[in-house]
């Protein structure tokens, strides 16, 4: 699109009229209607002032859509940066869902508007996901939301997975109700809490014996650590929470399998098999 074109439609998308554009720029209403109809032009000095009260940039403004890795890559942190720390995470989940609509017109879905809303971000509740022979995404839209992404490389995935052995003791563990009441146990603690396994058994409900073997099992996971320390002659065993942020989001990813709604944004588009 042209300048001239440019100028109305996001003086029309900020919902100004031709006067109050005018009037933030020091300039006639007559200037704004001759920008938009190329009979002239905006002088030089009102270049940056219009692209700021028309909220784009100047990138935008002229159509020039030819951007640099490293220059987005610089555009992105630097938009981080300047976010305030408690609204960062928020900020890059944002960011996320723009990746994700961008993947979603790869697809070729025809009927995808493209445009940004401030507050978009926190309007989706619906889960989405992405789905072709490069890899695929998942994104939960919940009360817990999070966005994942999985290119694939190779035999990648296959290697990692092997013959699911281990991944399958893993969750043969956690279909215990008492492990899992441990787990949730340990991960309302704070990294390093101090506790000996008869509290972790009172607190869970169970056996003193049981509790001990649940915690030798979480060892090999790392989220418990423990030492040997001696009290007036008697040795006591201390453990030490060391709660991960991995099998939190093993549990939401877990929780997100039994999500049965609809999707916002949804595109498939694979034709080989996930193993190899």
């Amino acid at each position: 699109m042209s300048l001239s074109q440019n100028i109305r439609k996001y003086r029309l998308e900020k919902d100004l009229t031709q006067e109050q554009l005018a009037s933030l720029l020091g300039v006639s209403a007559q200037a704004v209607s001759k920008w938009e109809t190329s009979e002239t032009y905006p002088d030089g000095a009102l270049l940056v002032p219009l692209a700021n009260a028309l909220g784009v940039s100047l990138d935008v403004l002229f159509d020039h859509r030819m951007h640099s890795m490293e220059d987005i890559s610089e555009r992105i942190q630097r938009l981080i940066k300047d976010t305030p720390r408690e609204k960062r995470f928020h900020r890059v989940r944002d960011l996320c869902w723009q990746m994700e609509k961008g993947l979603f017109i790869f697809s070729e879905q025809k009927d995808f508007v493209e445009k940004y809303s401030p507050d978009e971000i926190c309007n989706q509740k619906q889960s989405s996901y992405i789905l072709n022979d490069y890899g695929f995404t998942h994104i939960s839209n919940g009360p817990a939301p999070f966005f994942s992404v999985f290119p694939e490389y190779g035999e990648g995935i296959s290697d990692v997975i092997g013959d699911g052995e281990d991944i399958r003791k893993l969750f043969e563990a956690l279909s215990s109700p008492e492990t899992m009441r441990v787990l949730l146990f340990i991960h309302k603690q704070k990294s390093d809490y101090i506790f000996e396994a008869e509290v972790l058994a009172r607190a869970c409900e169970m056996e003193a014996s049981l509790a001990k073997d649940i915690l030798n099992r979480l060892m090999k996971w790392k989220l418990v650590s423990f030492e040997r320390i001696d009290i007036d002659g008697e040795q006591r065993v201390l453990y030490h929470t060391c709660p991960s942020h991995k099998m939190i989001a093993l549990l939401l990813f877990a929780h997100e399998l039994n999500y049965r709604g609809s999707y916002c944004l949804q595109a498939e588009n694979r034709n080989k098999p996930f193993l190899k």
